[in-house]
């Protein structure tokens, strides 16, 4: 079950991705609620556009751009701005390519996907999530094909020099299942179910160069309000 199935099995995806998160035992990092950044929050702070940087060679995060792979019939469309923050690029570029990953691991149909493993932080809800979604995905036989559209991001500001919530819409009318033995189309219709927002907190790799990954995720479904256009 990936991210395009219906707001009902998404939550159902959440939920157990909360029981498996519990079954971990909770430690330092605890659950998604003790995760939640005072001081940032993306409801109110939206990054600014970018400047051109005259005069750098460093190269600078950017969620354009990613080396994750994906078929051709699977486009996901960011209609975000970059920020001029350089941690708040680096945010909203991990927040990318979670979300690339976690249909990566759908394609591949591997849970325990490598390129997935790379973007998450281990035993945190974005991880369990992703990997609840893409056992659903396997025992369903589905994979995803057309065109999921990220939008109406807000990053909210760096807490402690390493988390960042990173919140934004996604529209799924686009995209649909595809039954992976015949090919066949699940095609569904537009609806309020459609439209969805979520909330990633990202947090910065310890190593220095490295991406951030995902570390906590809330999914609200049928977010008509604040996503439909």
């Amino acid at each position: 079950m990936h991210l395009t199935r219906p707001a009902v099995s998404l939550a159902a995806a959440t939920a157990a991705a909360a029981l498996l998160l519990a079954g971990c035992g909770g430690g330092d990092d605890g659950d998604s609620k003790s995760d939640k950044i005072e001081g940032a929050d993306s409801s109110k702070d939206k990054s600014p556009s970018p400047k051109k940087n005259e005069g750098t060679q460093e190269k600078e995060p950017d969620f354009r751009t990613s080396d994750i792979e994906l078929p051709d019939d699977v486009k996901l469309v960011f209609d975000w701005d970059q920020p001029s923050d350089p941690d708040k690029a680096a945010a909203l570029d991990g927040a990318a390519d979670y979300m690339r990953a976690l249909l990566h691991g759908t394609v591949k149909q591997d849970p325990k996907d490598p390129v997935l493993a790379k973007h998450v932080v281990p035993l945190q809800t974005a991880q369990e999530f992703a990997t609840t979604v893409i056992k659903m995905d396997v025992k369903d036989g589905v994979t995803a094909t057309g065109e999921e559209r990220y939008y109406r991001e807000n990053v909210g500001e760096v807490v402690d020099g390493k988390l960042a919530e990173v919140a934004f819409c996604v529209d799924q009318s686009k995209i649909f299942d595809r039954k992976i033995k015949s090919g066949k189309v699940l095609h569904t219709e537009e609806s309020a179910s459609s439209y969805m927002r979520y909330t990633l907190v990202m947090q910065k790799s310890d190593k220095k160069g490295l991406h951030w990954k995902a570390r906590t995720f809330e999914f609200e479904g049928k977010a008509v309000e604040q996503c439909k256009d």
